[in-house]
């Protein structure tokens, strides 16, 4: 039951993650009004949030990226038919399933 709870949060994060992320560069970008990226904060708020209990519940759960890189996946194919600032809301969310993937990493000793 932890690992699946684990997994909805790690797809909660994703996708907030992946909001604030669409919404900063579409603003930056021009593609979104210039106060679109106001809501920025607050999203990433709750991307960390569901992030950390996610990893507090499955410390050595690799499967948390799999949310990370379905989004990914979305974001791409988003940035290749339509909006390409949709691009570099891809390499971000490869970057938050880089750090899930370091962070749920068994340590030998």
């Amino acid at each position: 039951m932890k690992n699946l709870t684990a997994f909805v949060l790690a797809g909660v994060s994703a996708y907030a993650f992946s909001f604030a992320l669409d919404l900063l560069f579409g603003a930056l970008l021009g593609v979104y009004p210039s106060t679109a990226f106001l809501p920025v904060v607050t999203w990433s708020i709750i991307a960390a949030i569901a992030g950390v209990i996610a990893l507090r519940l499955a410390p050595t759960g690799r499967f948390l990226v799999v949310p990370c890189l379905v989004f990914a996946g979305m974001a791409f194919l988003g940035g290749v038919v339509g909006h390409r600032h949709s691009l570099f809301v891809g390499v971000g969310m490869l970057a938050q399933a880089t750090g899930l993937w370091l962070a749920t990493r068994t340590v030998r000793v």
